[in-house]
Parts: C-alpha cells; sequence; structure tokens
C-alpha cells in the first residue's frame, strides 16, 4: 500500500487543522458560556422575563450545535485514526485502501 504516509500525514494535518478551529472557535469559552446560560435557565425567575428566556435558550442552542458539531468532527477524525491503525495491524488492505 504505497498512500499509508499520505493518509497519516493528511489525518495529522486535519486534526492539527481541528486545533486551530478550537481556538478560532473558542471552544473553552463556549463550553463555558453553554455552562453559565444553561445555569440561568434553570432559575425559575428566568421564566418571568419571557423575552430573555427566549434569548437565553436561542443562545444555548446556537452553543450547543456548534459544540457538537466541533466534538463530532473531532470524535470522526480520531475514529478515522483508530479504524486506519487497527487494519494496519492486521493487513486489511481493503479498509486502508477506502
Amino acid at each position: 500500500i504505497n498512500d499509508i504516509g499520505l493518509i497519516k500525514q493528511t489525518l495529522v494535518d486535519l486534526k492539527n487543522r481541528m486545533s486551530g478551529l478550537g481556538g478560532i472557535f473558542d471552544y473553552d469559552n463556549q463550553v463555558i458560556r453553554l455552562s453559565e446560560v444553561s445555569k440561568q435557565l434553570e432559575q425559575p425567575d428566568i421564566w418571568s422575563d419571557p423575552t430573555t428566556a427566549q434569548s437565553l435558550g436561542k443562545e444555548r442552542a446556537e452553543l450547543e450545535s456548534g459544540i457538537n458539531l466541533y466534538n463530532s468532527l473531532n470524535e470522526n477524525l480520531n475514529d478515522c485514526d483508530e479504524l486506519l491503525l487497527i487494519a494496519l495491524e492486521e493487513n486489511d488492505n481493503d479498509t486502508v485502501s477506502t
């Protein structure tokens, strides 16, 4: 299999890009903000101001969507990396070539 080095390098490159996206996306602060917003929405008095409650609900949905997408992409990259390693260990050329 001649393209193994290229596949490995592509995975490394994609992981580096994902890491960079975490910084651009400000992942850590997004997670913190999601926690804050969720705690605010758990307060019973928040519902006395429907506009604020609706705004926080919308913000929570947007944060969850972005965080979930980032996590999903990261997990998929890790899965590809693990699958490649397993395929190489088992000399599964069909899996490696796909």
